[in-house]
This record gives structure tokens, C-alpha cells and sequence, in this order.
């Protein structure tokens, strides 16, 4: 289900020091079974989105793939990937995620739900688990994304982003540059680059952030990324 993001793959061999730090903290939170294989089922959703509303995103760990489309509405299809010695073994676990898609019209959230933590079982095995999202909703609608662990590719939103990833690399496309107001991305570890004109941006580091502001626009896109890259495009050549 997930494609590969030109963006994305453009930057792996940058993206390739912060490979270690990000999986050697993920593997001290929760250990992954020896010998694992993935197995995964694809669950489909959908509702109602006017124009001008908001779609709200908070999920743990997957990747995320978001497309605009001219229709009045959010379809969501999520893959649930589960890590277990057989298909027997992991299909109890594909229950202990709960993806939740509410709300109509002006706000809908989609919403994933792990299993409860306690003091002696913080991760509850949740590293067996995660959901990978394909998106579409409408082009002129409002995004606000929280995701832990994932990587997160937008493409086609002119509404606003508001946009917050713990660990990954986040890729967005900004269909016209002329519209945009405002754009704030920030990453404390990794990359930031752009190839809109006058946002010309190429480096890697601590601290890296691109900044824009044209008051005759009227989209605002704020990314903020805590360890990973973030690439911003406009149409694809």
C-alpha cells in the first residue's frame, strides 16, 4: 500500500546517520521478537468533509500517506502491520488496535488506539503493532497531524497543516507557492530542504528550520519534527 516518496528516497543517504540514533531508542523502548515475519490486514473507512473544515490525525506508529482530492469527503484506508512468528500467532493482535474515524462535516478525527499501558508493561507489546494510512481528503480542507514514529508524505493540500512527528521524515508538496502565506518547519535533528523559489534550503544538523511569510497569501503550513528530515516540493517535475 505505501509508495515510495521521491522526496524521501532523494534524501537516504543523508537521512542515513540519523538511522541509528532513532532505531537504537525505539529498540530500548520495546524489544522486537527474534526471528519475526510481518503480517498485515487492510481495513477501509470513510466520512463526510466540507470544504474549509478540519481533519484531525493522531496515530503512534506507521507511515502516512495523504493525497487531496475534489471530493466532499475523508476515505481512509489503514493497514495494520503486526510482527509474529506465524499468521496463527499474529492474528489475535490485529483486535488490540483500534482505529477510529468520528465527526462529520466541519471535523473529523481519525484516531489509533493501543492497548493500556501499566507501570510494568509501559509498551504492552507495541512493537508488534503498528498502521500505515493512505489518506485522501479534500484539496481545501485543514490538516492538523500528531504522529510518534512514521514517515509522513502530503500531497495536494491547499487548506492549512499543522504538522508535529516525534521521529520520521516528513515530505510535503505545496501545489501553488503564490498561496502561501506562512510556512515555519523546524527540525531539532536532521534536515530541512525546499526547492520553492526564495526557499531555496539545503542543510542538516541541529536546529535546522526554513522560514516564509508573503502577506498577500493565505495558506499556512507549520511542521515541527523532533528527529528526522523534512523535504517541501512544489509540482513534481
Amino acid at each position: 500500500m505505501w509508495r515510495p516518496r521521491r522526496g524521501i528516497a532523494r534524501q537516504g543517504a543523508r537521512r542515513g546517520w540519523l538511522a541509528v540514533p532513532r532505531l537504537a531508542l525505539f529498540a530500548l523502548a520495546c524489544a522486537v521478537p527474534a526471528a519475526a515475519d510481518e503480517f498485515s490486514r487492510t481495513y477501509h473507512y470513510s466520512a463526510r468533509l466540507f470544504s474549509g473544515g478540519t481533519l484531525v490525525i493522531d496515530t503512534r506508529v506507521g507511515d502516512i500517506w495523504i493525497e487531496a482530492w475534489d471530493e466532499p469527503s475523508v476515505s481512509v484506508e489503514a493497514e495494520k502491520v503486526v510482527r509474529a512468528k506465524s499468521e496463527a500467532k499474529a492474528a489475535p493482535w490485529y483486535d488490540r488496535i483500534a482505529i477510529k474515524l468520528e465527526g462529520r462535516d466541519k471535523e473529523v478525527r481519525l484516531t489509533t488506539v493501543y492497548p493500556g499501558r501499566s507501570l510494568w508493561n509501559p509498551f504492552h507489546g507495541e512493537s508488534r503493532l503498528s498502521v500505515n494510512f493512505h489518506i485522501r481528503m479534500p484539496y481545501d480542507a485543514n490538516l492538523v497531524l500528531k504522529c510518534v514514529d512514521g514517515d509522513v508524505r502530503i500531497w495536494g493540500v491547499t487548506g492549512q497543516e499543522q504538522l508535529r512527528v516525534n521521529y520520521g521524515d516528513v515530505e510535503i508538496n505545496v501545489p501553488d507557492a503564490w498561496r502561501l502565506r506562512l510556512l515555519d518547519a523546524h527540525t531539532w535533528m536532521g534536515y530541512v530542504e525546499s526547492d520553492l523559489s526564495g526557499l531555496d534550503q539545503d542543510g542538516a544538523g541541529f536546529r535546522q528550520r526554513v522560514s516564509f511569510y508573503n502577506e498577500r497569501g493565505d495558506q499556512e503550513i507549520r511542521v515541527r519534527v523532533r528527529m528526522g528530515g523534512i523535504w517541501i516540493y512544489g509540482d513534481e517535475p
